[in-house]
């Protein structure tokens, strides 16, 4: 196992496995951090400031996902420009640790607030002290990769879909997913963005790798290396593919993993939107119904050795789960 990756790392499991227990912790953090901010923000509107929604007073405008996915397309583009001109790394480490710094400050907000009822103004401030603490340690530690990763996704998820109600989220959710899929399968842009932004080791992915002594030989190829696709800039790999005569099973003939934060805070996005509409146990089921597809997307993948968006079916399950979970409630 990496050092860069010495925090939630789980030697002793699959690297499957290990992938779907950290997505789980971050839909668990985004969930409560989420409930606690909505719950706040009755008992005290002024919790409402920290809303990045462009109508926070109309949190049911379709208008709010139409302005979320204008952020998603010119952040990748963005992130495709730096790519060909930006060729240091300190560049991309300053827009990691603005990212980590704000993201994570959401989470402890939510918590200060919700849970020890702090002044608004009082847990802003320290809430943003102790993010920008925890970016800095993090600039200077690789270790924290995974715990950052895991974090900030989970302070993304509850403070975007804390702005927004449940059918711009589902519109945003299915913009996304297109997106995610052209991505892949047309443009394959989101390759370059997975190959440049993976390879820098930064808190934009969560990492589970085998041990050293279980790593095993893979014979050279010229087969291309299966990935995942994020909706974000970020990416999933698992090693090359073997060739046929030597293909392990997917358990054994994985070495490494990465699942990109925009796969975790997507769903995440979507479990916190749904308390509004369907309370908690409907959050609990898109939650469970998201960490079931992408534990079956992972073995699919590599299984097969194919190219897939990850959104797409991580979403699908989750809304198939929700489905469920209304039909249940409605005939009891």
């Amino acid at each position: 196992m990496s050092s860069q990756n010495s925090l939630f790392r789980f030697p002793a499991l699959d690297p499957i496995i290990s992938i779907v227990l950290m997505f789980a912790l971050t839909q668990a953090l985004a969930l409560s951090a989420g409930i606690l901010l909505i719950n706040a923000a009755v008992q005290n509107p002024s919790v409402n400031a920290v809303s990045v929604a462009p109508m926070p007073a109309e949190p049911e405008n379709p208008l709010n996902a139409v302005v979320f996915i204008a952020y998603v397309l010119a952040g990748a583009g963005a992130a495709l420009l730096a790519i060909r001109f930006l060729r240091g790394r300190m560049a991309f480490r300053l827009l990691e640790f603005a990212m980590l710094s704000a993201s994570v400050s959401v989470l402890f907000l939510a918590f200060f607030i919700g849970l020890a009822h702090v002044d608004f103004l009082v847990a802003v401030s320290v809430s943003g002290g102790l993010g920008l603490l925890f970016a800095l340690v993090k600039f200077f530690f690789k270790g924290l990769k995974n715990t950052a990763a895991i974090l900030s996704s989970a302070g993304v998820g509850a403070l975007f879909w804390f702005s927004m109600g449940f059918w711009p989220a589902m519109l945003f959710i299915v913009a996304l997913s297109l997106y995610d899929y052209v991505a892949v399968f047309k443009t394959r842009h989101m390759l370059a963005l997975a190959q440049h932004l993976g390879a820098r080791e930064l808190s934009f992915t969560i990492t589970a790798e085998k041990k050293e002594e279980e790593k095993k030989f893979v014979p050279p190829v010229k087969s291309s290396v299966s990935r995942i696709q994020s909706s974000l800039p970020q990416y999933s790999a698992p090693s090359p593919s073997p060739s046929p005569a030597t293909k392990p099973s997917p358990s054994s003939g994985v070495d490494r993993l990465d699942l990109g934060s925009g796969d975790l805070a997507i769903p995440a996005m979507l479990a916190v939107s749904t308390y509004g509409m369907a309370g908690l146990g409907g959050s609990l089921a898109v939650t469970a119904g998201s960490t079931v597809s992408l534990y079956v997307l992972l073995k699919f993948v590599l299984e097969k050795r194919v190219a897939l968006p990850a959104l797409p079916p991580i979403c699908m399950g989750a809304l198939c789960a929700l489905l469920i979970f209304l039909l249940a409630r409605i005939a009891a």
